[in-house]
């Protein structure tokens, strides 16, 4: 399908980083591959620093309906920051040239410069302290629903925008942490259980190992 999300760009900049650290590609693809995909997204239409949920990957045009994703932001916000840091960390290695470490400092620089001008407090409700679904741009509505639970893969979302400092310190303590047992093991429930809800957060930050959401 000719389509993408900032979620798979975000998972495409990684898996780059990935091959790079594993050695299957070498800095120069690196380089390539990460300048590319950049380049793009320059091109692409944003709201508020914020990629829409679809595109087009042939004209690069957003698919309608124009809509922010919460979620899907925060996954491309947290993988920039690990992609920037990739980066540097490429760049500190021995045996690194002079001209990659310039480039890598510079793709590393773009990253952050992506993600900072994601302004996260629109999505934000200040009264009830959680994030909504997403924002309809063409109607400028906020969903009626919200991420609501710690166990949920908008995790990112939550600890990345409270960091940046786009919502207060509290909203960490407004997500629900409903209990349950898998065996005798405690666990932190999700809505669906699915696999995407408890795995994607760590893609992107990390936990306290053993923990109720390990």
């Amino acid at each position: 399908a000719h389509r993408t999300s900032p979620t798979n760009i975000g998972m495409y900049l990684l898996a780059t980083c990935c091959a790079r650290e594993f050695g299957w590609i070498d800095t120069t693809a690196l380089l390539a591959r990460l300048a590319a995909t950049l380049d793009t997204v320059d091109r692409m239409q944003k709201h508020r620093g914020h990629l829409f949920n679809w595109y087009d990957t042939q004209t690069l045009r957003p698919l309608p309906p124009d809509y922010v994703s919460s979620v899907d932001s925060g996954n491309l916000a947290g993988h920039l920051v690990a992609v920037a840091e990739a980066c540097r960390a490429f760049a500190a290695e021995a045996g690194c040239l002079p001209p990659e470490q310039t480039a890598l400092h510079t793709l590393a620089q773009r990253c952050d410069a992506l993600h900072s001008g994601m302004d996260f407090s629109g999505l934000y409700d200040p009264k009830r302290h959680l994030f909504h679904i997403g924002l309809r741009v063409e109607e400028n509505m906020l969903d009626a629903s919200y991420y609501d639970l710690l166990a949920s893969e908008s995790r990112l979302l939550s600890f990345l925008a409270i960091a940046k400092g786009d919502v207060p310190r509290r909203h960490w303590m407004a997500l629900g942490r409903p209990f349950l047992l898998v065996g005798s093991r405690p666990g932190l429930k999700s809505w669906s259980g699915s696999m995407f809800e408890y795995l994607m957060p760590p893609l992107g930050m990390s936990g306290p190992a053993p923990g109720l959401l390990q």
